[in-house]
């Protein structure tokens, strides 16, 4: 279903947890202080909508993700570290991660936070930069999203966010070689 043609060796972070948990806060750390270059699959998926807003669901996460594998490929030509974000929640995500796999050297990255915080941060975040969801529609999404089980290669609590500092040396850890 999805396609990458990525050849270059290239690391990727996949930051996965619920709407709210940090992993917009926590990519834009990364490509703050590392040399991680973090693409933000929520602004891809609003340009989708804002040019095809007939499209929803299957077809919706189809012509995104597939943007998405393509931006991916671009970006690793200059790019050693890649860095993407999901609530891993998505019908096509497993095909997505498939992908992802083929193409790159994945790090399952898990964000832990109570889901409370995670409706109050959505409720008081800009809603420019994110897809608007109502509240039954973030309780259902997060409600999924706890049940995302994936084989974790780091869990950051961000119960709180993070000192930055912390977030960055536990992903500095993490891409050593010989860590996966």
């Amino acid at each position: 279903m999805y396609t990458s043609f990525n050849t270059k060796p290239c690391n990727l972070l996949l930051l996965v947890g619920l709407k709210g948990s940090g992993k917009t806060f926590t990519g834009s750390v990364l490509e703050k202080y590392l040399d991680v270059k973090f693409l933000r699959i929520e602004s891809i998926f609003l340009e989708v909508l804002q040019r095809e807003p007939e499209l929803a669901g299957i077809l919706l996460e189809q012509r995104g993700f597939q943007i998405v594998l393509e931006k991916l490929d671009d970006l690793a030509q200059s790019h050693s570290i890649l860095c993407i974000e999901s609530t891993g929640t998505a019908h096509t995500f497993p095909e997505l991660l498939a992908a992802l796999h083929q193409a790159f050297r994945v790090f399952m990255v898990h964000l832990i936070t109570p889901p409370d915080t995670c409706i109050n941060r959505v409720m008081t975040r800009d809603v420019s930069v994110h897809i608007p969801v109502s509240d039954h529609r973030l309780k259902e999404i997060n409600e999924r999203a706890l049940l995302v089980d994936l084989p974790w290669d780091l869990e950051i609590d961000n119960s709180e966010f993070q000192d930055e500092t912390a977030i960055v040396e536990s992903v500095k850890r993490l891409l050593q070689p010989g860590t996966k």
